[in-house]
Formats: C-alpha cells, sequence, structure tokens
C-alpha cells in the first residue's frame, strides 16, 4: 500500500469547503453591464470615486483583489474557493469548463463511456509538467489515491464517493487499500474510471481541483515542505507560481511551454489580499488593481460605471446550529432563531451587493431538475420572517428550559460577515425579548477550524456548490459527514431521504432522486431547524473595462486563466 505522508501544509488549510453545484455559469459581462440589478441604497454619495482606473502601466498584467488569503496550494487539502482559483491557475484537470459551465476537453483530449455510464475511458493529451516531465495517466492515478487515502486526512475525499468511484468509501475508511481505487492507468496516455453508479455530472467535476493529477516523483522529493512555495511545486496547468507573499500577493506566469495555451491570456495574474474593500477601490481608481468587489453602499454608489458588474453567486451562507449544546436540542429554540431572522433586509439593505435572501438551503440557479425547473422553483420557499412565531416558540423555549437563553454568535473578521452577524444579534433581541446574543469574531481560518471541533453555539458559514447538483448541499448534512456536518445534526429520517437520492433505491431516477432532495432539505431546514439559511451571496464588482475573459461559475471554481488586459 501507497504511503502518502500527511504534510505539514495540511496545517494551513481552513476547514471550509467550496463545494460545487449547478452547472449555472456566466463570462464577464460586457463593461458597464449589469447582469442584475443593484439595490438602492440611501445616503450613497456621490459617484466621483468611480471614475475609470487610471491607465496601467502594465497592460499584461492583471491584478484580481481578493478579501479572503490564500490558505493552501495543495489540491488535496484545500477546502475553500479563493485557494480553489489559485491552484486552477497552475494545474488543469482532465476537462475545463467553458462560460456556461459545460466540460471541455483539456488534459483529456477525448473521452469514452461505457453504455451503462460506468466506465469512463480518458485519453490524455500530449501535456507536460512544468519540469518537461510528461503528465501520465499514473499522475491521476497517484493524485486519486492520495486524496482518498486516510492518512491524507482530505475533506474532500468524499467528492470520489459523490461520483460513485468504485472502493471510495472503503478506502477512505482504511477497509481497502488505495490500489483498489476504481481508478487505472491503461497505459501512460489512457485513464480508465470504474463507477457503481452512474453520474451525470462527472465530467464537469472533472475540472475541480480535487480532481487534478499529482506527480509522484516530485510530491515524494518534496517531502512535509510539498506546496509551501513555489519551489515546492510542479505545475501541469497554464501558469507557473511565481511568488507568495502570505497575507499580500500572490503571482502567476505564463507557462510559454503549455500545450493548451491562451495566446490573448494576460502574462502576469496577481491575486492581491486586500480585506478592506475602501482601500482596494481607492488602489483599483489608482490603475494599482483591475477587478475587485464591492459591498454596501459601494454598490449603489458605482452600479451606473463602466465595468460595474452584479451577479448572484452560489454561495449559500447559512447557521448550522450546534446540535451538541444542551440548550440549543431545544426545537423552540431552534424554530425561534429560525423565524426572528429578517433574510430579506439583509440581503437588501445590509449587504447591498446584489445578494438574496434564501429561500431554503439550497441555492436560486444552482440546477434544473428532470422537469425542467430550477430547483428552487420545485421545492418551494422554506424559509420565514415572522416575529410573532418567533416570540412564540421562544417563549416556549423558556417554560421547557427553565429561563432565557444566551446565545453566542461566531462569525468571520470580514466586513461583510460581521454586518450581517450584528443584525441578526439585533433581531434575536427584538424578536425574542430576554434573549442575549454575544457575538464572536475570530479570522475565517481559526473559526473554520472552532466550527469543525463543535466550539461554538451558532456559527455564520457558507458553502459553495462544486458540481451542479443539490446533492453538493445534501451530503453536508449527513450524520455520517464528520468533516462537514459541523452542527452533527443527526436525523436517521434526512440520511435515509439523502442516501436513497445519491446511492440507494432512487439514485438512478431522476424524478424520484429529485423528490427525494425537495424531501430531505424541508426535513433539515422546516421541521428540524438544524440549518438556519440566511442568504446567497451577491456578486458586486468592478471590473476594468480594459479586462475580459473571466469565466464566472456559479456552480464551480471561477476561471481566470484566460483573463485578458487590452
Amino acid at each position: 500500500m501507497i504511503d502518502f505522508k500527511k504534510p505539514l501544509s495540511f496545517a494551513l488549510a481552513a476547514a471550509m469547503l467550496a463545494g460545487c453545484g449547478t452547472s449555472t455559469s456566466a463570462g464577464t459581462p460586457a463593461a458597464g453591464t449589469d447582469t442584475g440589478s443593484a439595490p438602492a441604497a440611501e445616503n450613497a454619495g456621490t459617484t466621483d470615486a468611480a471614475a475609470a482606473p487610471a491607465a496601467s502601466a502594465n497592460s499584461s498584467e492583471v491584478v484580481v483583489a481578493f478579501d479572503a488569503d490564500l490558505n493552501t496550494m495543495d489540491h488535496h487539502i484545500a477546502t475553500d474557493g479563493n485557494s480553489f482559483i489559485m491552484q486552477s491557475m497552475c494545474y488543469s484537470g482532465l476537462t475545463s469548463l467553458d462560460a456556461a459551465g459545460s466540460p471541455l476537453p483539456e488534459l483529456a483530449k477525448s473521452w469514452d463511456v461505457s453504455e451503462d455510464g460506468l466506465v469512463y475511458t480518458f485519453h490524455l493529451a500530449d501535456a507536460t509538467w512544468s519540469n518537461g516531465t510528461p503528465v501520465t495517466a499514473k499522475d491521476f492515478v497517484y493524485g486519486w489515491q492520495r486524496l482518498d487515502a486516510p492518512e491524507t486526512a482530505s475533506e474532500y475525499a468524499f467528492i470520489l464517493d459523490t461520483i460513485h468511484c468504485v472502493n471510495a468509501a472503503e478506502v477512505n475508511a482504511g477497509e481497502k487499500p488505495v490500489e483498489e481505487l476504481g481508478v487505472k492507468a491503461i497505459d501512460d496516455k489512457t485513464l480508465e474510471v470504474t463507477l457503481t453508479l452512474p453520474c451525470d455530472f462527472l465530467l464537469g467535476l472533472m475540472s475541480f481541483p480535487s480532481f487534478f493529477p499529482l506527480n509522484q516523483e516530485f510530491y515524494e522529493a518534496q517531502g512535509d515542505q510539498f506546496a509551501l512555495s513555489p519551489d515546492n511545486m510542479i505545475y501541469c496547468g497554464p501558469y507557473n507560481m511565481t511568488g507568495w507573499e502570505q497575507g499580500n500577493s500572490y503571482t502567476f506566469t505564463k507557462r510559454a511551454d503549455y500545450f493548451n495555451l491562451d495566446p490573448e491570456a494576460a502574462e502576469t495574474v496577481v491575486f492581491r489580499f486586500q480585506q478592506d474593500t475602501q482601500s482596494a477601490l481607492l488602489e483599483y481608481q489608482s490603475g494599482n488593481i483591475d477587478v475587485v468587489k464591492l459591498q454596501g453602499e459601494q454598490v449603489d454608489q458605482y452600479a451606473g460605471e463602466p465595468g460595474f458588474t452584479n451577479r448572484l453567486t452560489g454561495y449559500l451562507w447559512y447557521i448550522p446550529v450546534n446540535m451538541t449544546v444542551d440548550k440549543l436540542q431545544n426545537l423552540n429554540l431552534r424554530k425561534a432563531i429560525h423565524y426572528a431572522i429578517d433574510r430579506e433586509t439583509i440581503a437588501k439593505d445590509v449587504l447591498m451587493d446584489g445578494s438574496i435572501a434564501a429561500e431554503g438551503e439550497i441555492p436560486v440557479a444552482l440546477a434544473t431538475g428532470p422537469d425542467g425547473k430550477d430547483y428552487r422553483e420545485s421545492a418551494g420557499k422554506i424559509t420565514e420572517y415572522d416575529p410573532a412565531k418567533a416570540k412564540e416558540f421562544y417563549d416556549a423555549a423558556v417554560k421547557e428550559l427553565g429561563g432565557d437563553v444566551t446565545l453566542e454568535l461566531m462569525f468571520e473578521d470580514s466586513e461583510a460577515s460581521k454586518a450581517v452577524a450584528e443584525y441578526i444579534q439585533a433581531k434575536l433581541k427584538e424578536n425574542c425579548p430576554g434573549m442575549e446574543v454575544t457575538l464572536n469574531s475570530k479570522p475565517k481560518k481559526e473559526r473554520l477550524e472552532l466550527m469543525k471541533s463543535q466550539k461554538y453555539e451558532l456559527g455564520l458559514t457558507r458553502w459553495g456548490p462544486d458540481y451542479a447538483d443539490p446533492q453538493t448541499y445534501m451530503d453536508l448534512f449527513l450524520s455520517t459527514n464528520v468533516s462537514n456536518n459541523q452542527g452533527r445534526y443527526n436525523s436517521a429520517k434526512y440520511d435515509e431521504l439523502v442516501l436513497k437520492a445519491t446511492q440507494g433505491e432512487d439514485a438512478a431516477d431522476s424524478a424520484k432522486r429529485w423528490a427525494d432532495f425537495v424531501e430531505a432539505e424541508k426535513v433539515l431546514v422546516a421541521e428540524d431547524f438544524a440549518v438556519i439559511p440566511v442568504y446567497q451571496n451577491g456578486g458586486a464588482m468592478m471590473i476594468n473595462p480594459n479586462v475580459s475573459n473571466i469565466n464566472f461559475h456559479s456552480a464551480a471554481v471561477d476561471d481566470y486563466r484566460h483573463i485578458y488586459k487590452k
């Protein structure tokens, strides 16, 4: 059995998943195009600061501002969106995604699928690693085996079982050796993947970082230093990582020898960690940043300016209630919290960035069902703001618990999360008289670690879809999902519905599978109130009008590999 040492880079990984959900995606709108209605803001001020950015001194370099830092460049350890975006710059998968989210050939130039949908045979292109050695089928086998190996402790190992790869669950549980995973190198250029059940979204998922290959010789030579610096990495994508200033900026330089090179793509792409959006906007105006997010009143302020873009992302923010806390095992208390939160006001007046109120745990525009409708349309709205109900259920909880309740809400130290947490605190106190709510701000990485170990009561967190299917959310709350089920929700009814849809009697019947998901979501959100959906992220931003070719995906990793500046 192959021995995969757990690298020190594991300590850098965040506990939050980026998730995949729908195949809905959108390319960068033309300059000045608004892909969604910008919400109004009171006292927005003038738009003087929204002037077009100064001319860049280097049109071959594009600078993108992120409000969260890079956690890790190890694609088998990463769990957050920003890390996945940067990994996708310098690694490639079997497929890539076009602007609409459909799979295209990448490291696999073609593929065959057996008639029963259980065997995928990928034929590899003539690609090389950055050290000049060929990318082979064995690199994919080794990478997938490392992802699934128990000693790697990857929080994304589950995704191999999600696509029904043979023996994925057994390998990850240590019951079978990694060599029995359903992935095999027929020869250097032929990769065979065997499934236990058909998976309609498999080809799209082959573009996701967890499925990227790994060069065994290089990885083993690095030992515990793998992926801790550009010198400890080997690349099979269109860019090399050439700069790593932790907490500051990350630089990627185009590879001249990449087999599928985009000649128009920028020579250099820099991702800059800039948590303060006002400072980032000043840098944008000065021409030092080309892409920057907007928040709050900034959205209304910039809405009419060239380069303004507003899109709805697939990220769903929610509160997983910690069911290991005695008082939160009280159903009436959880109901009171659910009904006390005004989601519409959070989206429109607190965030003002194009976000929308969450109607359930599955976001809007995630996936289209067998009925041709968006999942959310089929499932309907299962969240509700009702102050009277909140008070009624809180009063009942007080009687059952023997007194008023004090709760702590944990959130990450971003501007948006702070604003939302403060508003939730105010509404809980207002609509549940007698309840005391304290706030606990933590850096993102620390918050995720604390929530993963159940050292919290209420926690504001998010999940972004990994693929275009409700399963990317449904799997999170299975009682067996110790990595992602932060609140330790345990429902036999929920488990039965989800497992029946994903690997049981309904797995091959699209209509029944969809119905199981709809019912399971109701159990989770509207019967057990174990998860409290809050809002779906908007994506208001300013993009230099001279910049194009960013592919934004609501259910996959945003793609900056083709970004171009005139």
